[in-house]
């Protein structure tokens, strides 16, 4: 898979995640919705889920991408510090003796890449200049994977902040559905997928 399937799946990856959502949505010719809110909720939080796992897939694919030496969309070289034999054995190089690469946690791709790209870049700089929407997007995660104490506090907290105003008990759908205070013709989650997608292309296109 080239850099530019990597980005495509990605984009088609948020695509589809949007017509889940959308279907969650839908009314009958009445103006009835055809789902009731427990349902809303379930296709949402699954939806974001998965949103999340695109982005995980996008960056450990593209890391591999570069160090095998595959150029980017525009043709520049990534220049790294290890000369893998194939893409296992760059996923392998990787690994290390861990278990699996976290790509949830921005600060680990960040050392990955300055580890093995000349500069860190085009990951570390990109990964940098959104590592706030990133912590964001791993509050709300945690939160729709595993709901507890500590993850449902701390998801309060990401509302209280975003929305300006104090927020208890809420839900990953209804925080990610409400409209972005900073543009109130998108949803916060909108807002989200359109800072990873910047980022996914600048990365795709080694730019810094």
């Amino acid at each position: 898979m080239s850099i530019l399937d990597c980005l495509a799946k990605f984009r088609t990856g948020i695509r589809q995640t949007n017509d889940y959502i959308s279907i969650a949505f839908q009314q009958d010719s009445n103006g009835v919705d055809l789902f009731s809110m427990d349902k809303k909720e379930f296709i949402v939080t699954s939806a974001f889920l998965k949103m999340f796992i695109y982005w995980e897939e996008f960056l450990e694919n593209l890391f591999i991408n570069y160090l095998v030496g595959e150029p980017s969309i525009d043709g520049t070289q990534v220049n790294t510090f290890v000369s893998p034999q194939s893409q296992e054995h760059a996923h392998k190089i990787l690994i290390g003796t861990q278990k699996y690469v976290d790509w949830a946690n921005h600060e680990i791709v960040r050392r990955l890449a300055s580890i093995f790209f000349e500069n860190g870049d085009p990951l570390a700089t990109n990964i940098a200049s959104i590592s706030s929407e990133l912590s964001d997007l791993k509050t709300i995660r945690n939160a729709a994977a595993h709901i507890s104490s500590t993850t449902q506090n701390k998801l309060d907290a990401l509302a209280s902040r975003i929305t300006s105003r104090t927020v208890s008990n809420i839900s990953v759908s209804k925080l990610v559905m409400t409209l972005d205070p900073n543009n109130q013709s998108i949803t916060i989650l909108q807002g989200y997928q359109n800072i990873l997608d910047i980022s996914a292309e600048n990365i795709a296109r080694n730019r810094t």
